[in-house]
């Protein structure tokens, strides 16, 4: 009797199990697979936005920008980092505050590269933003005018020839005449604006006027009257200095219930920040 045939057939057998066998573990690694790729799929859909903790925050690099802020000795301070600080707090957020100069700021969080801004506003550098859906808190408010020497205040416009202005900033409220050749600007750094009102080597400065009088209140060490006043018969810009996002509009939201809802605590930092010098 010939095994030449029962043994082959065995062969084959053994042989189809095997492969069986290896298929099985196939199916069930591709199984396991799908289901690890589902899980983080859904995670990731259910943690993205306003279940993210850690932010940046652009900021300006101004060394003499109280009470708002100030970039001073490698520290980053003021009334606005002190409110956005009670709000991570209250919200359970933390905010990595990145300082540049203004320009710059601006172009990398109109690339994305900047969770938020502050200060911002809706309608500065508006042709950078174009097409940007951008959410805005307001936070604090702000008269932006001119500054001139007490002697030259409710001259007019017609006595504005020369005007000092912060670098990076935009008076919007003199670019007709700017253009019209009927005001020159000279840019300079932001403390250096005082200087020159004060050596009339400009006729006046744009500045932020809150700013200004606390520079002179507490920065520039004396308690006496202000060599330069504001003059409120020249145009000027009033509003509200605001965090913005184009990315985190959920967190914008909730900063605009924390603004609403914490009146007492908002009052109790502007009066510990100076912010009613005047």
């Amino acid at each position: 009797m010939s095994f030449e045939k029962p043994l082959c057939v065995l062969i084959n057998f053994l042989y189809v199990e095997r492969d069986l066998i290896a298929l099985m573990a196939w199916l069930e690694a591709i199984k396991t697979h799908l289901i690890v790729m589902f899980v983080g799929c859904t995670l990731a859909i259910h943690t993205q936005g306003a279940e993210k903790r850690v932010f940046s925050i652009g900021v300006e690099d101004y060394e003499h920008f109280m009470p708002y802020s100030q970039f001073k000795n490698n520290r980053y301070e003021g009334l606005g980092k002190a409110i956005l600080e009670r709000f991570a707090a209250e919200k359970g957020y933390h905010f990595d505050y990145q300082v540049y100069p203004l320009k710059r700021r601006d172009r990398m969080f109109v690339e994305g590269q900047l969770d938020f801004i502050f200060p911002d506003h809706p309608y500065w550098v508006v042709d950078l933003k174009q097409g940007l859906d951008i959410q805005y808190a307001p936070m604090l408010e702000f008269t932006d005018g001119v500054v001139v020497l007490p002697e030259n205040k409710g001259k007019g416009l017609e006595a504005l020839k020369r005007m000092g202005l912060p670098l990076g900033f935009t008076a919007y409220q003199y670019l007709d005449a700017i253009k019209a050749g009927k005001i020159e600007v000279k840019e300079i750094g932001y403390d250096g604006l005082y200087r020159q009102v004060i050596n009339r080597r400009v006729d006046g400065a744009y500045v932020n006027i809150k700013i200004a009088r606390y520079y002179w209140q507490r920065q520039g060490g004396t308690n006496k009257q202000s060599p330069i006043v504001f003059d409120p018969d020249l145009p000027h810009a009033t509003g509200f200095w605001s965090l913005s996002s184009q990315k985190y509009p959920t967190v914008i939201k909730e900063f605009r219930a924390f603004m609403r809802d914490n009146p007492q605590l908002i009052e109790t930092l502007k009066q510990e920040y100076g912010f009613y010098i005047q």
